[in-house]
């Protein structure tokens, strides 16, 4: 199964002595068109070669588990291997330790707007300019004992440490890329605002309820919207092309090409209002394929009884999903080891791989510039964790990677077409896999007392 969970790194040892201090990056991207910011990829697919006849025997089945809000130097800074970070620049050209992040980290921006300020044309410097709980809450990170599982999952499996979110923000947007490879323009949440008549959060079925949208762009008009992003200058951009819109979109989903192809799907649906997407999706909120929509809860017992589907998409419970909101980490990252630790004793194991990401960057510092590619992003990275008997064990997995990865993968293990533009020229993630290596054993943990 397939379950689918230019700063400078300056490095320092931890004060405790006991997490190992992040390698420097010796790799100088190049530059993409109109942009000082990297290129996605050397080319398309370069260096992805697979067995497809060898994994598709491997892997049966695909759940992408997504997490909220957080960024690789946030919760894997500290990683020996990875690219990370210690300390953050600041919108004045200083240079600010990253702090040891309490259980509860600080609530930050994490909208659209807020990472094009964030990233500040590839110089990943204004995340002091971003609104929060605190004063430069953005620069905290955890330590290995603060998140202990996490990082054992980190270490034993596969890490990507250069997966970005596939939009600047926030997490309702970045699901439907999740689904879909595009968000039908949508750039923002719902505000409470914009809400219709209703409870906040119907979609398609309260056609009062509105959400920010770029408008339909001519060429040039895209160019210069494009050019606003580099500077940033988000003023002038929402002025001149956005507008509200319902949120219901026709858009096609990964969902419709494996339907199409008899292919069994579940999306386990969880979370807040934000992480529900799969609602604005007119074709499944009012179709005959909403019935394959199930509430995360469900989700061990669906495991238990055998009827784990082809492919799923599983985000958590309301409050333990990773949101700073939530308050600490700690129980989120319980519910993550309870479900890891159900889906390595099932049947499945022998066949499942694991990818486990955040959905975007939660106003949390992070130093590695996104590739701008398209008016939409990408955004700050996530961290991402391949976690399979076939993954790479300690592998740092460096290639550039989103959200449109995780569909090509999957769209390449089926032999589906591309839905769009980004999942096109993505590539997808079997550098993280060894399909003739020995299988990994499960790496069962116990939850941590929260008290």
């Amino acid at each position: 199964m397939l379950m689918l969970t230019g700063g400078a790194c300056i490095s320092s040892s931890g004060p405790d002595g006991k997490d190992a201090a992040p390698k420097q990056s010796s790799q100088a991207p190049a530059e993409s068109p109109d942009s000082n910011r990297s290129n996605p990829s050397p080319s398309p697919n370069e260096g992805t070669r697979v067995d497809l006849q060898l994994a598709r025997s491997k892997l049966k089945h695909v759940v992408f588990l997504i997490k909220e809000n957080r960024t690789l130097d946030h919760m894997f800074g500290r990683l020996a291997r990875v690219n990370g970070a210690t300390t953050g620049k600041t919108c004045d050209g200083g240079t600010v330790p990253l702090r040891r992040s309490p259980d509860a980290a600080p609530k930050g921006d994490h909208s659209f707007s807020a990472g094009i300020i964030a990233i500040n044309g590839g110089e990943m410097n204004c995340f002091d300019q971003l609104g929060g709980d605190t004063p430069m809450g953005a620069y905290v990170q955890y330590h290995r004992a603060d998140i202990p599982n996490y990082w054992a999952y980190a270490k034993r499996f596969a890490l990507a440490d250069r997966f970005f979110s596939s939009v600047y923000g926030p997490t309702n947007v970045e699901h439907l890329w999740t689904m879909g490879g595009q968000s039908d323009r949508f750039v923002d949440i719902e505000r409470p605002h914009q809400a219709g008549t209703g409870a906040q959060g119907e979609y398609c079925k309260d056609r009062a309820e509105r959400m920010t949208s770029f408008r339909k762009l001519s060429q040039p008009e895209e160019r210069d919207a494009y050019r606003l992003e580099e500077l940033p200058d988000v003023e002038t951009l929402a002025d001149r092309y956005w507008i509200e819109r319902w949120p219901c979109t026709r858009m096609v989903v990964l969902m419709d090409l494996l339907e199409e192809r008899g292919i069994s799907w579940r999306y386990y649906m969880g979370g807040g209002i934000h992480q529900k997407a799969i609602r604005m999706v007119r074709h499944i909120r009012l179709g005959p394929m909403w019935s394959k929509v199930i509430e995360s809860e469900r989700f061990p017992a669906e495991l238990r009884a055998g009827r784990l589907p082809t492919m799923s998409w599983l985000t958590p419970p309301g409050g333990l999903t990773d949101h700073p909101a939530n308050g600490g980490i700690c129980k989120g990252e319980n519910w993550t080891v309870e479900t890891l630790n159900l889906l390595m004793r099932s049947e499945y194991w022998d066949n499942m791989a694991v990818i486990l990401t955040w959905d975007d960057f939660g106003g949390f510092y992070d130093h590695v510039p996104p590739p701008h590619v398209d008016l939409y992003g990408m955004g700050p990275r996530v961290p991402a964790i391949v976690i399979s008997p076939w993954a790479r064990p300690g592998f740092v997995d460096s290639h550039t990677y989103d959200f449109s990865s995780v569909l090509k993968t999957i769209e390449e293990l089926h032999g589906l077409p591309s839905l769009g533009a980004r999942d096109a020229r993505a590539d997808p993630m079997w550098r993280s896999f060894d399909f003739e290596q020995e299988p990994l054993p499960p790496l069962l943990l116990k939850k941590r007392d929260c008290g």
